[in-house]
């Protein structure tokens, strides 16, 4: 038979397992709850405005590339409309993209000088000895389409794969030479053990075709070591994006991950100037490399010019892991 005292202990005991049990089903309901919000967070992030290349088309608009690999679902291409009161992500549908098939890892974004709405759009770089594509597109605005036109591999001086980390293109530029040629600049990131630092190379691309010929000092390079204050130097990416400017002024950005969760850190930096028409010389870097702007917590990927209703000289996109990423406006004061 049970006592009082016994049976008023008894109700407690049984209260605090109700309590407890009741505990774990809420802490399993709000981590679910959770993780739920943190993906649906990060999606929208990513598609607010960061990027790993940007172009800019008019006063408030950019075209943007996204870093998605060949076996994920994902938007590869869009406009970003940037004004002081809002912003708006418009995705691009690309029709084809060649016999490999979809895009992977997009990483830059250039104009064709005297092509109208056409643009050249490219991956990192190659993946065992494969893909490394720079695509030769024509965007209507209108219908939000893109059309291939054409495409060219990289030179293949590094192979990727997963112990090695090879060639690694991180921005592109043209400028104009012939009717139907270019000078394509490409900005080599760095950081590996094949690059240690940022190389700056280039060659002729014939928009008729699609080829690329890069040779000599252009295929060398020439190499570029970011300013900053870096963790560690061996692993910065000397070259994430390039933005030229009115003035043939080349800047850039450079960047420091150390992990998917960061910390970050970029600066953007005058690279040097251009040298119009001159194949064989077509960049000179500056002898003293300046830091602009360093940016804490942002893994800058993007780089291009300024929003014209914004009190700005420079927007950049992030590419921020698995935080997503952002566009920012940002005001740099030069004394060029």
């Amino acid at each position: 038979m049970i006592n009082k005292t016994n049976f008023i202990f008894f109700l407690g005991l049984l209260s605090c397992l109700l309590l407890l049990l009741s505990g774990c089903s809420t802490s399993k309901k709000t981590n679910k709850t959770s993780k739920a919000i943190s993906v649906q967070t990060i999606a929208v992030k990513k598609s607010s405005g960061g990027s790993s290349g940007m172009e800019q088309l008019n006063d408030s608009t950019y075209l943007v590339v996204y870093d998605v690999k060949n076996f994920k679902k994902g938007v590869r291409l869009a406009t970003v409309v940037l004004t002081d009161k809002s912003i708006d992500v418009l995705p691009i549908k690309v029709d084809a993209w060649g016999i490999e098939g979809i895009s992977s890892d997009l990483e830059s974004i250039c104009a064709i000088p005297g092509k109208e709405n056409e643009f050249l759009i490219a991956e990192s770089g190659n993946w065992k000895g494969n893909l490394g594509r720079i695509f030769h597109i024509q965007v209507d605005l209108s219908t939000r389409k893109a059309k291939l036109l054409g495409s060219v591999k990289f030179p293949l001086l590094y192979r990727n794969d997963m112990d090695t980390t090879g060639d690694q293109y991180e921005a592109i530029h043209c400028l104009a030479y012939s009717e139907n040629e270019r000078i394509v600049i490409l900005g080599e990131r760095g950081g590996s053990k094949n690059n240690p630092t940022g190389v700056l190379r280039w060659g002729l691309y014939n928009v008729q075709d699609h080829t690329l010929t890069m040779e000599g000092q252009g295929l060398k390079g020439k190499a570029i070591d970011a300013p900053g204050n870096w963790t560690n130097p061996l692993l910065k990416r000397s070259i994430t994006d390039m933005h030229i400017d009115t003035n043939g002024i080349i800047w850039a950005s450079a960047s420091e991950d150390q992990g998917d969760a960061g910390p970050f850190y970029s600066v953007i930096y005058k690279l040097g100037k251009t040298n119009p028409m001159n194949l064989q010389n077509p960049l000179i870097p500056f002898d003293n490399l300046t830091i602009g702007r360093e940016i804490y917590g942002f893994k800058i990927e993007a780089l291009s010019g300024p929003q014209k209703e914004i009190n700005c000289t420079h927007t950049f996109g992030t590419e921020d892991e698995i935080y997503g990423g952002v566009m920012r406006p940002i005001n740099i004061v030069s004394d060029n």
